[in-house]
């Protein structure tokens, strides 16, 4: 048995990137220590929209093959979680499938959104088809007259994120995982082996690490002499009381989206912006979000803002994640980079660096996603 303070494994990250990795991890016998900066889920994962899409919210098939595979274990995953972390912990994660409605405003839309039904209906356990914007209507009628189409898909889902931060925070401590709080400011590694992580007002000794830093992985860049290449990408979503209008499919359009959740709000954003590591809120950000809104769904003029928040999600540099060890450190791992589906791929990112710390090895094909690609 390990020592508190010298866990088999140290996760730096208590997003749900983090808590997936603590989880299998602690399944998988490892004694896990989770250090997080400041509260779990009190950054992305706390405020994200929480979507489960694998196959992608707009694009051709080659947009998102590359993570395909990733995503469809993730959605695998996430849908056994939704009936045990509910039974384990108590915790209702709010997941529910649904279907998505992505909607098209112009003829190159439209030929884009046939192009996603064409090769969505040929994925196992979804059906897609494409409908006109009088048949969009039919399932949405407060959309815009301006829509003229919409690629219709069902076998997608969202839950709520902060509930399912919470759902693994109380599943990794049920089985033994220790959540401490504080800013890691570097580590150490003096004998080639055993890890020592430092911490403002500590030190940890570990056997192996797992950096899972989402927006901030880039600082790790001068502890593992490796380039991270990963920036922080904001968006700003609202909670709006809408009154009587309900929408119950995921809506989808240039990159925007909307969708009434189990609190009997109107969720809806969100913002792509480059602005360093500003989470405030802003009203250039509302304002934005609204007027997109509102030209997909015009009679809003009741709309209450109940609640303005913003977050940054974990860029890399092509657009990939990085998941793997670092290189010349055989026990030093990332989970990072996912942008906007962090919350949908991160079970998978939890379940392949378990299997590289376990058993040497990950079931599915890491090589696009290694961190040795940007070290040229």
């Amino acid at each position: 048995m390990a020592k508190p303070d010298h866990p088999d494994i140290c996760v730096v990250g208590g997003g749900i990137v983090g808590l997936s990795c603590a989880y299998f991890l602690a399944q998988n016998g490892h004694s896990v220590t989770i250090l997080e900066r400041d509260s779990v889920g009190s950054h992305a994962s706390g405020f994200a929209y929480g979507s489960l899409s694998p196959l992608g919210e707009a694009g051709l098939a080659q947009d998102i093959l590359p993570e395909l595979a990733l995503a469809r274990q993730a959605m695998s995953i996430h849908t056994e979680w939704a009936k045990t972390l509910p039974e384990l912990t108590g915790v209702d994660t709010q997941h529910r499938f649904r279907p998505a409605l992505d909607i098209a405003f112009s003829e190159k839309e439209v030929a884009l959104g046939k192009s996603q039904v064409e090769w969505r209906s040929k994925e196992d356990g979804y059906r897609s088809e494409w409908l006109d914007g009088n048949q969009a209507r039919e399932i949405v009628p407060e959309i815009s007259k301006g829509v003229v189409g919409a690629a219709y898909t069902e076998g997608v889902a969202d839950l709520d994120p902060y509930r399912l931060s919470l759902a693994l925070a109380q599943a990794c401590e049920s089985m033994g995982d220790s959540i401490r709080h504080g800013e890691v400011i570097g580590m150490d590694q003096p004998n080639g082996k055993v890890l020592t992580i430092l911490t403002a007002n500590d030190r940890i000794q570990c056997d192996s690490l797992v950096l899972a830093m989402g927006p901030w992985s880039g600082i790790i860049s001068k502890w593992i002499d490796a380039k991270v290449p990963i920036r922080p990408l904001k968006g700003q979503i609202l909670r709006l009381d809408a009154g009587d209008l309900e929408i119950n499919c995921s809506v989808g359009w240039r990159g925007n989206y909307a969708c009434t959740k189990p609190d009997g709000l109107l969720w809806t954003g969100t913002t792509e912006e480059d602005v360093g590591f500003n989470e405030t809120p802003t009203p250039s950000g509302r304002d934005s979000v609204i007027e997109s809104l509102t030209k997909m769904i015009p009679n809003l003029e009741e709309a209450r803002i109940v609640e303005h928040t913003a977050c940054l999600r974990p860029l890399s540099a092509d657009g990939k994640v990085i998941v793997g060890p670092v290189q010349n450190k055989t026990n030093v791992f990332i989970a990072s980079g996912t942008g906007r589906k962090g919350i949908l791929l991160g079970p998978a990112l939890g379940k392949i660096i378990c299997d590289l710390i376990t058993l040497g090895q990950s079931h599915l094909d890491i090589e696009p996603f290694r961190l040795s690609r940007f070290q040229n």
